[in-house]
């Protein structure tokens, strides 16, 4: 399978499993937000950068490692390395997560009520400590998947934890029922456990005794010239995974601090505001609960993008290909750019009457259309942070990642008492920008990468400023409502029709231009 066509396959799988769970949990948030209340979503939401810290400092940036030197291992031809490095992330992930899962269930108490602030969230927090084995298992094994280019593994195991993740969640609701119980955040907590054992436990039997086994496919095979023939890995395996994988593992358990913080800080800031502790909560829970799961719902393309760039780079570097970096990096940017303006404009217009419609909520709608400013910086950085990773650009990753967050929390501390949480909004977009600007300084530094200003943004602007302007007219002429899917239906459907005329009518032509010199440079070599 060639790169580009692993690129693109890939690319179509993982993004069509990513919106099929992300529908899924649309109607799963939907579903909460109407027998738990945003209150109850909000606290469950403060548990998470604890959990996600305790999965960091236990499995951290082994799955990248993985990924990346498994995708080495086979474009050297040897499989034998790729198991080992697998291995040895599962011994030391998963010792790692049985030791954290134990801190945390014993320790739950005391850190909800002394760094989240909130009591309630202790018993949460001993359930989700559960599924942190489960979940560094799953993380594991589907890297390994993901550097061998086989894409449908890790696609199944993220179909399959969301799917049972509802799944739970709905008997454990008809039980409460039952019972006479009422519903609560727990059953988000009890639903988490049992999606990560469920992916694990797909992984796992794909790893051992699916079809195509890697283990039994490497067994099957004696090992190349020059290549040990064992399995069981070495200190020098350990010490190969422990370099790449501990600056990441830092990177993130430092973010899950911030955000830690971040999520504690912010309810208390509101509260400055005039509200109540559980006004402070529903706008909390109303924000990262509902609004910014829209936003991010367009993240599946450029996250399953970013996830297959990072062994295709490092695949390509390992080969010395160093002009089909460049090219791969061009192209992640401006697609990742063209969609961010597309759902820029998509949001502003629709963001509104979408989360009012959706979470029969005022406030998620005005919360979906102010966070749509972000979307052309958090796309850009969804994809292009991993061919970061890929260029061993991990610690100014991490330096960057911390900046961003240091000026959002200067937002929450000096601009939320006084604005409210169009503080943090504007906190976030600052921080956003900051990352875009950073990469792109470091991928023309590291990679000779340079784009047009004109061909890269002023083009896709005004593509979205056109496309924009045909459903505000429709709706003048037509007195359609903004909140009526009346609207939101034809104006998206035409919105769209717009962008992507306009795109291959503007754009296409300019690429074509662009690969032209090239083509004729290969074709003059080749006479």
């Amino acid at each position: 399978m060639n790169q580009r066509h692993f690129l693109l396959r890939g690319t179509f799988i993982l993004t069509l499993t990513g919106l099929l769970t992300r529908a899924a949990g649309f109607f799963y948030k939907i579903f909460l937000s109407r027998t738990i209340g945003a209150s109850e979503i909000g606290l469950f939401q403060l548990t998470l950068p604890v959990c996600a810290f305790c999965t960091a400092l236990a499995s951290g940036g082994i799955q990248t490692a993985v990924s990346r030197f498994t995708a080495e291992s086979y474009a050297e031809k040897d499989s034998r390395a790729a198991l080992r490095i697998l291995l040895c992330a599962l011994l030391l992930s998963g010792s790692l997560s049985i030791c954290c899962g134990m801190f945390l269930f014993f320790g739950a108490g005391q850190i909800a009520e002394r760094f989240l602030l909130e009591p309630a969230c202790g018993p949460l927090l001993k359930m989700t400590a559960v599924s942190l084995p489960f979940s560094v298992v799953h993380g594991c094994i589907a890297g390994f998947f993901i550097g061998r280019k086989n894409i449908s593994i890790s696609a199944g195991a993220q179909f399959t934890e969301q799917l049972l993740r509802i799944v739970s969640v709905l008997f454990f609701y008809a039980v409460f029922q039952k019972n006479g119980r009422q519903m609560n955040a727990s059953v988000m907590a009890l639903g988490q456990i049992a999606g990560e054992l469920s992916s694990a436990l797909f992984c796992f039997c794909h790893l051992i005794c699916g079809k195509n086994s890697p283990f039994r496919e490497t067994l099957s095979k004696p090992e190349g010239r020059g290549k040990t023939g064992r399995i069981l890995p070495g200190r020098a395996d350990f010490s190969r995974t422990v370099s790449v994988s501990a600056p990441l593992a830092l990177n993130r358990m430092l973010l899950c601090v911030l955000q830690g913080i971040e999520a504690a800080l912010l309810p208390q800031m509101l509260r400055r505001t005039g509200l109540g502790a559980q006004d402070a909560l529903a706008v909390y829970g109303t924000l990262t609960g509902m609004a910014l799961p829209l936003i991010l719902f367009p993240t599946a393309v450029t996250a399953a993008l970013g996830t297959l760039l990072l062994p295709a780079v490092s695949e390509a570097r390992a080969l010395r290909q160093g002009k089909k970096i460049t090219g791969t990096i061009d192209a992640s940017f401006r697609g990742s750019l063209l969609l961010g303006f597309f759902f820029l404009g998509a949001f502003l217009l629709f963001g509104g009457g979408i989360g009012e419609l959706l979470f029969h909520s005022a406030s998620a709608g005005v919360y979906t259309r102010k966070l749509a400013l972000i979307c052309p910086f958090l796309y850009i950085n969804t994809t292009l942070v991993n061919i970061l990773h890929a260029l061993e650009a991990t610690t100014l990753v991490t330096v960057w990642n911390t900046a961003s967050f240091g000026i959002r929390l200067a937002a929450v501390l000096l601009w939320v008492p006084d604005a409210g949480i169009d503080g943090y909004i504007a906190g976030t977009l600052l921080g956003q920008a900051f990352i875009t600007a950073c990469t792109l300084f470091t991928l023309q530094r590291r990679s000779g990468f340079r784009t047009d200003p004109a061909d890269a943004l002023i083009l896709p602007a005004l593509i979205c400023i056109a496309a924009g302007a045909g459903p505000v007219i429709w709706r003048e002429l037509s007195g359609a409502s903004g909140v009526s899917w009346g609207f939101l239906a034809p104006g998206a459907v035409l919105y769209t029709l717009v962008f992507l005329v306009l795109t291959f009518a503007l754009l296409s032509p300019r690429e074509t231009h662009r690969a032209a010199p090239a083509f004729h440079t290969r074709r003059s070599g080749t006479a």
